[in-house]
């Protein structure tokens, strides 16, 4: 049986693991991230550091490039 939590949790990853994902430079992983349909799939974590989760930013690549 699994735990409930662990099923709900959001999946954060960081921008080097976003672009080798989708085979992009670190500059176009960023260009993307700063387009105003994103700003919902990014967090801060820090002062300069970000994590995207990851479901939400495929599904808001997939209405962009669709």
């Amino acid at each position: 049986m699994s735990n409930l939590l662990s099923r709900s949790r959001k999946t954060y990853i960081s921008v080097k693991d976003f672009a080798n994902q989708y085979h992009l430079s670190k500059s176009q992983a960023y260009n993307i991230l700063k387009r105003p349909e994103m700003r919902e799939a990014i967090i801060k974590t820090g002062k300069k550091s970000i994590r995207i989760d990851i479901d939400l930013a495929f599904e808001i690549m997939q209405q962009i490039y669709a």
